[in-house]
C-alpha cells in the first residue's frame, strides 16, 4: 500500500515502516503489512500457494510494530531529535524480522517442516537465504527462532497488530494451508533420489521467497516513488495471439530467394503446428541458420497463448549476441511503443540509451511479456546468493523458456540445471524449449536419475537428420596431423584460399593464438580483421558491422578478399557468412557453429569449406572444457575415418554429435554437481549437495552435538556465495577507443558526483575490456593503468598506445621484425 497523507508523526500510535521525505507522509506497519502480503498471495498463487505468500507478507516486518523500532527509525529520519527522551540512533540496526518468523514457528501448526520453512522465509527476506546448517556444523535457523523474544519484541508487536494483522494471519494459519504444500510434495515423489526431492524442497522454498521479496520491494518502492506505478504494467500486456499476428505477418513477407528459405518456412510452419502441445520440455533442434530464433518465437507466442501463459523468456548465453536477437524480435512486435512495453532486454551489456528509467524499474522484476536475458542472469535467479537476483525467480512460473545455444551450459551445473528445469516445469507450471544446432545429451547423462526426461514426441523436428542433410552447405575436410599444426602452415593454408578470391574466417581457442596468427598476415594485401575479448564490446560490433557489409556486398576482382581471425565468440549467433572457415580443433558442437558462419545462407554456387585443424603450439591447459571437447573430437574424427558410414558419411551429422557428447559428458560425469571448496569452513562439497540433503553439514552438526534436532538440512548461503556462472573473477579496464571511450576516461577523472559516476559507468561498459586479478596487477605494476580516481577501483588505460585498433588491449609487449612494441 501507498500510505496515508500527512500525520502527526510523534503519535505514539503511528508505527512507522517507511517514510517520504519529499512530502513528509507516513507509510504505517499496518499499511506496508497488508500492501506486502496482497502482492505477495498474487505472485504466488502461481502455483497455487497464495495462502503462504499473504501470510509471509503479513509477518514478515512484525518487529516493526515496536517502540523500540518506531523510536529507532523516527530518530534516523530526523523525527525525534537528540534531545528527545525517546531519541534512538543505533550503528546496530533493530531486529525487526525475527519476531515474525517466532510467531509463525511457535504457532499452532502442525507440521514442523512446514513451520520452518515460513519462519525461514521472514528470517531470510533481508539478506538472502541463510544457512540452516552451515558447513562447519553451526545450526543457524535454529539459533535465530528461538533467539529471546524480548529482544526480538514478539509480545509487544503481536498485541500492537492483533486487531487486524494477526487477526489474518491467525485465520490463514487456521485454515486449509497445508494441501497446496502436500500437492507439491506429493510431485516429488516421482524421485527415488532423495538428493533430488531436498534440492526441488529447496528450489519450492527459494520460490516463495521470491515473491515475498518482489512483494517487500514493490509495495516499498511505490510508497517512496508513487509515479513509479505508472511505468509498471502489473502483468497485464498485449494479447498473445496479436502479438503472434504480427510475426505472421513478418513471416508472410519473406521471399525465398534459396532452398535454404524453404527449409526455414518448413521449420517455422512445423513450430506453429507444434504449439498446441500441452506444457513441457521440448527440444528444438534446428541447423545453423535454419532460422531459430523467430521459429522458436513463433512456437512460444502460440503455445502461451494456448495454455494461458504470462510470458516468454529468451535465454541466451553471452551478451554479444543478446542485442541481435532482441532488436530483431522488437521491430515486429514493439511498433510504435515505448521500449520495454512487449520485449525486455535484462543483461549487464546495455547501453544508457537501452538502460532507461522505466526498463530498470521493469528489469527488477521481468514485468514484461517478452524478456531475452542471459544464461548468467537466469541461473542467478535461480541459485545466486542477495536478494536481486531471486526476486525475479518467480516470474519463471507459467512462462515459456526458451534456451538458445544450450550445448554452452557449463558441465559443472549440469545437475543443477536439470533440477531446477523438471522443478519449472512440474512444480511452477512452465514449458521449457532447449534450442541448438548441436543438441547436448542432458537426456542422457550418469547417473540417470538427474537426466531429463525427454521423449520423442517432446522433438520439436522429428526429422531433424533429414533437415539437416537438406541445408547441407559445407564440405568438411579434417587435416588433423601427429605433431599438429604449425602457426606459418596454418597462415599459409589460409592464404592459398584468399588467393582464390575467397574470403576466409578462423577460429581460435585463445586469444594468443589470435594475435600470433595476425602477426604473419600481410594485412596491407588482404583486408584484415581480428576479434577477440581483449577488445572492448564498442570496438567489437564496430568491426563486427564493417565486416559484414564487406562480406555482403559483391564480389569483384578488384576487391582485397577478407580475412578474420577471431576466437569463439564468433560463433554463437552472430549473422555473418564466410567462403572458407578453418576452426581450431574443439569440441564438435563448437566446430558444428563455426560450419553456420561458412555458406550461411546457402548463396554460393557450391558448398562452402571447413577445415579442421590441431595447432602444434595451442596451450589448452589452463581451458579445460576446450580441452576435454577437443580430445572428445579427435577420438570421433577417429572412428569416423575407420567408419564413415556410421556416421552417415557427414562428421558434423547428427550422429556423430550424439557419440562426441556421449564420450564428453561421460568423461565428466564426476563433475556435474559443482564441486568447490568452502574456504571460510575448508570443506569441500558440491553445491548440489549444499542445497539438497547437506550430509557433509549434517555430520558436522552432529559431531557437535549429536542430539541436535535439525529441521531443514540446507546451506543455502554458502551455495549462494560460492556459485559462480563465469568462473575467475575480472575487473573492467576502461580503454580510450574512439573520441567516446576518451570523453569517458576523461569525465571519470573530473567528476565528484556519486551520482554522475555512476552514470558513466554505466556508459562505460561499452568501453572496456575485462581482466583477470593476475592480468590487473601487472598492468598496475607496469604503470599502464591506473584509477580514475584514487580510491574508487575503477581503473582506466592511461595511454592510446596500449590500446591497438587491430588487436584491441595489449597486455604484454610483442615483438615486431625485432623490435619491441607495447
Amino acid at each position: 500500500m501507498q500510505g496515508g497523507d500527512m500525520v502527526e508523526l510523534k503519535e505514539k500510535d503511528i508505527f512507522v515502516a517507511h517514510f517520504r521525505d519529499v512530502d513528509k507522509t507516513v507509510q504505517t506497519v499496518n499499511e506496508h503489512l497488508l500492501g506486502t502480503a496482497k502482492l505477495a498471495r498474487k505472485f504466488s498463487q502461481k502455483i497455487n500457494m497464495g495462502d503462504w505468500g499473504e501470510l509471509v507478507g503479513l509477518l514478515h516486518d512484525l518487529g516493526k510494530a515496536t517502540d523500540l523500532f518506531n523510536y529507532y527509525i523516527k530518530s534516523n529520519i530526523g523525527l525525534i531529535k537528540p534531545s528527545d527522551k525517546n531519541y534512538y540512533k543505533s550503528e546496530h540496526k533493530v531486529d525487526h524480522i525475527s519476531a515474525g518468523a517466532q510467531y509463525i514457528f511457535n504457532s499452532s501448526l502442525q507440521d514442523e517442516t512446514v513451520k520452518a520453512i515460513l519462519s525461514l522465509l521472514i528470517l531470510s527476506h533481508h539478506g538472502g537465504l541463510i544457512d540452516c546448517i552451515t558447513p562447519a556444523g553451526d545450526n543457524n535457523f535454529y539459533y535465530r527462532v528461538n533467539k529471546d523474544t524480548l529482544a526480538t519484541g514478539l509480545n509487544e508487536a503481536v498485541l500492537k497488530c492483533k486487531d487486524e494483522v494477526i487477526f489474518k494471519a491467525d485465520n490463514i494459519i487456521n485454515s486449509d494451508l497445508m494441501t497446496p504444500f502436500y500437492d507439491h510434495i506429493n510431485k516429488l515423489k516421482q524421485y527415488k533420489n532423495k538428493s533430488i526431492k531436498y534440492f526441488n524442497l529447496g528450489l519450492l522454498i527459494r520460490f516463495l521467497l521470491s515473491c515475498l521479496i518482489d512483494a517487500d520491494r514493490q509495495d516499498t518502492a511505490d510508497f517512496e516513488n508513487p509515479h513509479q506505478l505508472k511505468g509498471r504494467q502489473h502483468g497485464e500486456y498485449l494479447d498473445w495471439n496479436y502479438l503472434s499476428s504480427l510475426l505472421d505477418d513478418h513471416l508472410g513477407n519473406f521471399h525465398i530467394k534459396s532452398n535454404v528459405d524453404n527449409v526455414r518456412q518448413e521449420i517455422s510452419s512445423k513450430c506453429l503446428e507444434f504449439a498446441k502441445n500441452k506444457r513441457g520440455i521440448f527440444q528444438l533442434t534446428v541447423p545453423t541458420g535454419g532460422g531459430k530464433t523467430l521459429s522458436s518465437l513463433r512456437f512460444a507466442l502460440k503455445h502461451a497463448s494456448n495454455n494461458k501463459m504470462e510470458r516468454i523468456i529468451y535465454v541466451v548465453p553471452f551478451t554479444t549476441i543478446i542485442d541481435q536477437n532482441a532488436d530483431t524480435v522488437r521491430k515486429i512486435l514493439e511498433k510504435d511503443l515505448e521500449v520495454g512495453t512487449v520485449v525486455l532486454e535484462h543483461h549487464s551489456n546495455l547501453t544508457p540509451e537501452e538502460d532507461t528509467e522505466r526498463t530498470k524499474l521493469l528489469s527488477e522484476n521481468w514485468d514484461a511479456p517478452i524478456v531475452f536475458t542471459t544464461m548468467v542472469q537466469l541461473l542467478e535467479a535461480l541459485f545466486n546468493g542477495g536478494t536481486r537476483s531471486v526476486r525475479r525467480m518467480h516470474q519463471l512460473a507459467n512462462s515459456v523458456i526458451i534456451f538458445d545455444e544450450i550445448q554452452s551450459l557449463d558441465v559443472k551445473m549440469v545437475h543443477m540445471f536439470n533440477s531446477a528445469i523438471e522443478f519449472l516445469v512440474n512444480i511452477c507450471n512452465s514449458s521449457i524449449v532447449l534450442c541448438t544446432a548441436t543438441q547436448p545429451l542432458l537426456n542422457n547423462i550418469e547417473p540417470k536419475e538427474y537426466s531429463l526426461t525427454i521423449k520423442e514426441n517432446q522433438k520439436i523436428i522429428s526429422n531433424a537428420g533429414e533437415i539437416h542433410r537438406v541445408l547441407k552447405r559445407v564440405e568438411v575436410k579434417d587435416l588433423t596431423k601427429t605433431g599438429g599444426w604449425l602457426d606459418c602452415d596454418i597462415v599459409d593454408l589460409a592464404v592459398g584460399e584468399l588467393n582464390k578470391n575467397q574470403n576466409v574466417l578462423v577460429i581460435v581457442n585463445t586469444k594468443k593464438s589470435a594475435v600470433r596468427l595476425m602477426a604473419n598476415i600481410d594485412t596491407e594485401k588482404y583486408e584484415s580483421y581480428h576479434l577477440s575479448t581483449d577488445m572492448c564490446p564498442k570496438h567489437r560490433m564496430d568491426k563486427l558491422t564493417e565486416m559484414i557489409t564487406r562480406l555482403e556486398r559483391p564480389k569483384k576482382a578488384s576487391q582485397k578478399p577478407i580475412i578474420c581471425v577471431s576466437t569463439a565468440l564468433i560463433e554463437a549467433g552472430i549473422n555473418i557468412d564466410f567462403d572458407v572457415v578453418i576452426r581450431f580443433t574443439a569440441g564438435l558442437d563448437s566446430i558444428v557453429q563455426a560450419a553456420g558462419r561458412c555458406n550461411r545462407n546457402g548463396l554460393m554456387d557450391k558448398n562452402g569449406t571447413l577445415y579442421i585443424v590441431n595447432p602444434a603450439d595451442e596451450d589448452l591447459t589452463m581451458l579445460k572444457d576446450i580441452k576435454k571437447g577437443a580430445e572428445e573430437t579427435e577420438r570421433v574424427l577417429r572412428e569416423y575415418k575407420n567408419n564413415p558410414e556410421y556416421y552417415d558419411n557427414d562428421i558434423l551429422s547428427p550422429k556423430a554429435l550424439e557419440s562426441y557428447f556421449k564420450y564428453y559428458f561421460y568423461s565428466r560425469k564426476n563433475e556435474m554437481s559443482y564441486f568447490t571448496t568452502i574456504k571460510n569452513y575448508g570443506v569441500k562439497d558440491s553445491l548440489y549437495s549444499l542445497l539438497s540433503t547437506n550430509e557433509k553439514s549434517k555430520n558436522a552438526v552432529w559431531a557437535k552435538n549429536k542430539d541436535e534436532r535439525i529441521i531443514l538440512p540446507f546451506s543455502f548461503k554458502s551455495a549462494g556465495d560460492y556459485f559462480n556462472v563465469i568462473d575467475g573473477s575480472t575487473q573492467g579496464v576502461i580503454v580510450p577507443y574512439g573520441d567516446e571511450g576518451k570523453e569517458l576516461i576523461n569525465k571519470l577523472c573530473e567528476v565528484s558526483s556519486f551520482k554522475e559516476i555512476f552514470q558513466l559507468l554505466k556508459a562505460s561498459q561499452q568501453f572496456s575490456v575485462n581482466l583477470f586479478t593476475y592480468q590487473l596487477r601487472y598492468l598496475i605494476d607496469m604503470e599502464l593503468i591506473d584509477e580514475v580516481q584514487k580510491g574508487l577501483g575503477i581503473y582506466y588505460l592511461k595511454n592510446l598506445a596500449n590500446y591497438d585498433l587491430l588487436y584491441g588491449l595489449v597486455k604484454e609487449p610483442r615483438i615486431n621484425d625485432g623490435i619491441i612494441i607495447w
